[in-house]
């Protein structure tokens, strides 16, 4: 099923009007590919992507936060020097306020170095553009209300029996990324205030993360896991 056929999917089938991006990691910089001009978080570079009908990719010189961590293009905070560390927790703190101080914002990367996954190998590059660019994409960021994303992890809980995490207190790019990229596995988050910003989310949209091959499962199951499904008598006697 190539990009085109999945946003028209999920904008008939779900109701989803935004466009999907999409991202790939690569291993080398590619030569056929414009890369990204300046520097940029990956969130403003993801929502340029999609508002400037862009493919592009980026490198670790192109970050102005740690979103390359959330891609595989750099080490874990945990594994920064001093100096380097340092330099994002201010970023965090005096251009975007999402932390109260210093000791706060370098707390909470501590936090997430233990929390997060870490990636088994790093990237030179990840490419980002409009699912419709973006062949045979790792991992896609869908932006949906509440409903719709019920509808899409309940189709795929329904057949796994696994449960989907969701996060909330940091980066979108630093709680949702990695779990997508190394567990493979779906991810909610209601974000951040930079990534919503950037993303122009509306105060009832929030953000899932999925492989490809995981929401390929969501459409197989969709119908099929609806209350209207064969658990409608069930579900009326039960009222």
């Amino acid at each position: 099923m190539d990009g085109t056929v999945i946003k028209s999917f999920l904008k008939e089938k779900v109701g989803i009007k935004k466009g999907i991006v999409a991202l790939k990691r690569l291993r080398e910089e590619p030569s056929a590919l414009k890369e990204y001009e300046g520097k940029n978080t990956i969130c403003f570079m993801m929502q340029e992507a999609l508002e400037e009908n862009k493919l592009f990719y980026t490198t670790i010189k192109n970050r102005m936060c740690l979103g390359c961590v959330a891609t595989g293009m750099d080490r874990v905070p945990g594994e920064l020097s001093e100096e380097e560390l340092k330099q994002s927790v201010s970023f965090a703190v005096e251009a975007v306020n999402t932390f109260q101080n210093i000791e706060v914002a370098a707390k909470a990367e501590k936090e997430a170095a233990r929390l997060f996954p870490k990636f088994n190998e790093l990237y030179r590059a990840t490419m980002i553009g409009p699912i419709e660019s973006v062949k045979e994409p790792e991992i896609l960021i869908i932006f949906c209300n509440p409903e719709q994303a019920n509808l899409l992890t309940r189709a795929y809980c329904y057949v796994t029996g696994t449960f989907i995490k969701g996060y909330a207190g940091i980066g979108a790019c630093r709680m949702i990324l990695p779990d997508a990229f190394v567990n493979k596995e779906p991810t909610i988050t209601v974000s951040d205030r930079t990534w919503r910003i950037a993303l122009k989310l509306s105060p009832d949209e929030l953000t899932l993360v999925t492989p490809l091959d995981k929401l390929m499962i969501m459409f197989e199951n969709l119908e099929r896991s609806k209350i209207g499904g064969p658990t409608q008598e069930a579900f009326e006697q039960a009222r």
